[in-house]
């Protein structure tokens, strides 16, 4: 009965994660009006479940095999319903609030604090998956700010020097590269998060990494399809207007941070990447004043920086708190 309970809240955990993270793959899509709401979503069910299927193991091996020093069936049965509630709990917070939250870092510093309760954390690992945490975002933002500010304007001032014919055989080509793209980001989208749901079956040896990938795949997927629409409402409209060719730049960029982090086997949050990319293009073009004074800005930053410390520190006490009533 137990390890029925635990699937299905790994399966539950999957489905938050696909409404909260998955779907904001496809807001450049939505964002510059190149398919609708329900069009987009259906796309990035098919694309992030392909990515779970095909490149997910990499990722699902690091979370639920070598992230702990310990196999997650050494832990007290409360602990493998820390790890799941905790990330559950927050995400239907910020997916309630329409705030496309970091799953990836409140399901890992969940594992993380119980790991430190118990000296199990593999510190070696952990700082590996941090300095990327930090370098990741800090490097799209940069791009697509740079791209923004000095190359973005003389890409437009060339369209627009074009003869009708011309301009309208690049639109067709920038719409089918905002397409592409975006699948391109969803598709990794799928390999990178499906371990946050599937990290404590694969660590109990219910199941194999690859099988882990393929059902938690699919359960974002079905996740981003039914809930998705909020979040990728608030990124693609509240934050900056998106032309095609900004859409194009973010989605590229984002996929290949995404590719590179799954290849590797590194758990990144693919909301943080995207939204990251679409405030360096607000940055460049609405300043930064203009840009952090935006709400819906700062309660993404402020869900992005407290939500891991406190899945952390909650989850370091309450280990202690079990291990003493053991």
């Amino acid at each position: 009965m137990e390890i029925v309970l635990i699937s299905v809240l790994s399966l539950t955990l999957a489905f938050n994660i696909g409404a909260n993270n998955a779907a904001s793959s496809m807001s450049t899509v939505y964002g510059s009006k190149m398919l609708t709401k329900l069009g987009a979503l259906s796309l990035a069910f098919v694309f992030v479940f392909l990515g779970g299927s095909i490149a997910g193991e990499n990722v699902v091996t690091t979370v639920g095999k070598e992230l702990l020093k310990i196999d997650f069936a050494g832990f007290h049965s409360f602990l493998i319903y820390l790890v799941l509630l905790v990330p559950i709990i927050s995400i239907i917070i910020a997916n309630k609030a329409k705030i496309p939250i970091a799953t990836t870092h409140i399901v890992v510093c969940t594992i993380f604090g119980i790991g430190l309760s118990l000296n199990a954390l593999n510190l070696s690992k952990a700082s590996e998956i941090v300095l990327w945490w930090i370098i990741t975002p800090i490097g799209i933002w940069l791009v697509n700010y740079i791209i923004g500010k000095y190359i973005y304007f003389n890409i437009v001032n060339k369209l627009i020097s074009l003869d009708g014919k011309k301009t309208q055989k690049i639109h067709l080509s920038l719409r089918i590269l905002v397409i592409s793209s975006a699948c391109f980001l969803a598709l990794f989208a799928g390999a990178n998060n499906a371990a946050n749901a599937a990290a404590p079956i694969v660590g109990l040896d219910l199941i194999s990494a690859k099988d882990a990938a393929l059902i938690s795949g699919f359960f974002m997927a079905l996740g981003a399809l039914i809930f998705g629409g909020g979040i990728i409402e608030n990124i693609a409209t509240k934050i900056t207007s998106l032309s095609l060719i900004r859409a194009v730049s973010v989605n590229f960029t984002g996929g290949t941070f995404l590719a590179v982090a799954s290849f590797y086997g590194i758990p990144i949050s693919m909301a943080e990447i995207i939204t990251s990319g679409i405030i360096g293009f607000s940055c460049s073009t609405s300043g930064f004043k203009k840009t952090f004074k935006n709400k819906s800005v700062l309660k993404i930053l402020a869900f992005w920086i407290f939500a891991p410390i406190i899945c952390v520190g909650l989850s370091f006490y309450l280990t202690n708190i079990i291990g003493n009533i053991k």
